[in-house]
């Protein structure tokens, strides 16, 4: 098991997960092998919050050296179990998107719900983001293109959802692309585009 102040290094990335206009409604047990999450909300929107704190979690841990085995299950107020294990050569779970680049993408992440610069995302970064999706199981849709690219996620488990939403928004920031999700009628929508040049930088949400 990693030591206290690296569990609480990666619980303080997790905490910066997107959590659709949401308290994040995330709790942490630490156990003498596991990291448990838990809530006390089971709402669709909740489990997607919660889901995409726990794909963070995996993304921090990774970064720091340490493989994770994830047992998802509901039982009580616990959603998922996650195992660590030292790891001194990992591999990469996503073959174009490293986890220490996913990790540094944390810090910098924004919701950025403002226009988007005319100049339109490539293909190749659309390919790249399917792929970030793909890699939690789950899809994109485009749903529509106007300064930026809107998708719908596409998944039918709540907590994988928020695990692909997560590496959706993270390997869009490590393109450079600004990005913003929301809930619409059930349905996760995920907006990128490129920031318009010489904007006001966000400032990170209140957690």
């Amino acid at each position: 098991m990693p030591d206290a102040a690296t569990v609480e290094e990666v619980l303080k990335l997790a905490s910066r997960a997107p959590a659709l206009d949401l308290v994040p409604p995330t709790r942490w047990r630490i156990g003498v092998d596991r990291v448990e999450l838990i809530t006390t909300r089971t709402d669709d929107a909740a489990l997607i919050a919660c889901g995409a704190a726990l794909h963070h979690v995996r993304i921090g841990f990774s970064a720091l050296g340490w493989s994770t085995r994830v047992h998802r299950k509901t039982e009580g107020d616990r959603l998922a179990t996650v195992f660590p294990r030292w790891d001194l050569d990992p591999a990469m779970s996503d073959p174009m998107v490293s986890e220490v680049a996913s990790a540094a993408a944390i810090s910098i992440r924004r919701a950025d719900p403002r226009p988007f610069a005319d100049q339109e995302v490539p293909v190749s970064a659309l390919t790249w983001l399917l792929q970030a999706a793909q890699a939690e199981e789950a899809s994109l849709v485009p749903v529509s293109k106007d300064r930026g690219v809107v998708m719908s996620l596409v998944m039918k488990d709540p907590l994988r959802a928020g695990e692909a939403l997560s590496s959706v928004l993270l390997a869009a920031t490590v393109w450079g692309l600004a990005s913003h999700a929301r809930m619409v009628h059930g349905n996760v929508l995920v907006r990128v585009g490129w920031p318009v040049p010489n904007s006001e930088p966000l400032p990170h949400s209140a957690r």
